[in-house]
């Protein structure tokens, strides 16, 4: 790409970056041991994903292509969720972007399907008095599965999604999806590959904006935004990707402070941001 501004990608090399992208695309072995839900998991019934309030019962494929319907070839996404009964978090906010084209589709507020306990303004940005303002104005999709429907309006299973950490986004609006890419994923393996996943630990997307972007997010005191964290994601992607020196280069020195090591167990579980898990 020859533009200096990673927010902008000509339309003469979006069809070069879409080949980029279809090469870091994660395999099945790799989601799975990353904690993505895979459709087998519908066999679970009732239960609830872990932390959440979607029954596994109700997850469903991405739509097959349609020569018919014209999808997005690559989405950023993100969610922002809030805390209701029993310790659930379910979502509250749901942002996606076109990668390619940079373009906003969605920036919606999701009216939860159950009583919020905790609103996670700190974390979540969303109060609530947003919440009821966005309601009473039909700025909100009705819950989880109007926004799942929404999503599948720009998408196929071909569809590239790329998020940070996405087993969660997908969780909470109960997908099961073949294409994607996760920066939690790229860059923990750009660390510790060619070791065995699940990593040892992994980096929040606020620390790689920092790292590679200079770029500082989730700073403020009203929380998250999710549409700046879905930004600042296909913003890190794009960087991995024009300044792959600049990838092995953070690798090499995290290696150096942080020595990887071999004989730990691979099923060890990863550190994660705490807010989610």
């Amino acid at each position: 790409m020859s533009t200096d501004d990673p927010k902008l990608v000509p339309t003469d090399e979006q069809g070069e970056l879409f080949g980029q992208l279809l090469e870091r695309v994660h395999t099945e072995e790799v989601l799975k041991k990353q904690h993505y839900t895979p459709i087998s998991a519908r066999g679970y019934g009732a239960r609830c994903t872990a932390g959440g309030v979607v029954q596994y019962r109700e997850f469903i494929e991405s739509p097959i292509p349609n020569e018919n319907t014209a999808r997005r070839q690559a989405l950023v996404l993100d969610c922002e969720m809030v805390g209701v009964s029993e310790g659930r978090k379910e979502l509250a906010f749901l942002a996606v972007m076109d990668l390619l084209t940079g373009d906003v589709l969605i920036n919606n507020f999701v009216h939860p399907t159950n009583i919020v306990r905790n609103w996670f303004t700190r974390s979540s940005g969303i109060t609530c008095a947003s919440m009821k303002a966005a309601v009473k104005d039909n700025l909100a999709l009705r819950g989880w599965k109007a926004a799942r429907e929404f999503l599948f309006e720009y998408m196929d299973s071909n569809t590239i999604l790329v998020g940070h950490a996405l087993h969660n986004d997908l969780n909470v609006l109960g997908v099961v999806h073949p294409t994607i890419i996760d920066t939690e994923i790229l860059t923990a393996d750009a660390v510790y590959r060619p070791l065995a996943r699940p990593f040892r630990r992994t980096w929040s997307l606020k620390a790689l904006a920092n790292d590679f972007l200079g770029l500082k997010i989730q700073a403020g005191k009203r929380g998250h935004s999710a549409l700046e964290d879905a930004m600042a994601t296909r913003q890190v992607l794009l960087h991995c990707i024009k300044s792959p020196l600049d990838l092995e280069a953070w690798a090499d020195e995290l290696r150096i402070k942080e020595p990887p090591k071999p004989e730990e167990p691979v099923n060890e579980e990863p550190e994660r941001d705490p807010w989610f898990d």
